[in-house]
């Protein structure tokens, strides 16, 4: 422990504890590349997301506990017959959540090879082989994808969850969030929107007949992403995560 308390680890007793308790190989090598910065995450190599299990590690996005706000969201509009699309699945902790919590069948689309090995992992780790499919594409420049988001389906979920840091952001990230994939988290541009502006230009107009369409945005981003929706004929509600902040836009069919 005094090792993390003389880093000036926040929570040095707790992250002792864990790395005690559920850490592997030699600790005090662990508990010195968490002094230096490391994610615990990354070192303990798996992590909770709704109450589940998910691998984690370097080439990979650390599941977030405002992300189960979509998950929320989604599991009012899925069921065993539901179609869903998990865009930038990364770990595949959304996706697999509501594969694991309402039986729906999910399309988990990443293109980053080092995030789908884990997704490929945590699929079998929640044993949900026969209701996750992995999708590897760029959403946003592989134009077969467009047949794959207009296919008819009576319930059919698209949710999004990319890249949306501003560059103010990207350029003051804790010291723990430097190591996780910058690819996974600059949204590009000044205000971090990049990704969206791209995706709607591109897609938009086939998310009007879906039953939920649901996004993770950051902080300040819902209203320039609401306007989005409505630019494509779509009607956004916001729901707020429990900091307060607008966390999550979406239109119901």
């Amino acid at each position: 422990m005094s090792i993390l308390q003389q880093a000036g680890i926040e929570n040095a007793a707790r992250e002792a504890a864990w790395i005690v308790k559920y850490g592997k190989g030699d600790l005090l090598k662990l508990a010195r590349r968490r002094a230096n910065g490391e994610p615990l995450q990354y070192l303990l190599g798996e992590w909770e997301f709704y109450g589940y299990p998910f691998k984690v590690g370097k080439g990979v996005l650390i599941p977030r506990p405002e992300t189960e706000l979509l998950v929320d969201l989604a599991k009012e509009y899925c069921h065993r017959d539901s179609e869903v699309k998990d865009l930038c699945a990364g770990s595949g902790c959304v996706g697999i959540t509501l594969a694991k919590e309402t039986k729906c069948y999910v399309y988990a689309v990443e293109k980053s090879p080092e995030a789908i090995g884990y997704l490929k992992k945590n699929i079998e780790l929640n044993n949900v082989q026969n209701r996750v499919q992995i999708v590897e594409r760029n959403i946003l420049s592989h134009i077969e994808w467009y047949k794959i988001m207009q296919r008819h389906s009576q319930n059919r979920v698209v949710l999004i969850n990319p890249p949306y840091l501003s560059a103010d952001e990207m350029a003051n990230l804790q010291r723990e969030v430097t190591h996780e994939p910058r690819a996974a988290l600059d949204g590009g541009g000044a205000d971090g929107l990049n990704f969206y502006r791209n995706f709607f230009e591109k897609w938009g107009a086939g998310l009007q007949f879906n039953a939920l369409t649901a996004c993770e945005v950051g902080d300040a981003q819902a209203e320039a992403v609401c306007e989005m929706f409505e630019r494509v004929g779509l009607r956004p509600q916001t729901l707020r995560d429990l900091g307060g902040i607008e966390r999550v836009v979406y239109n119901v069919h």
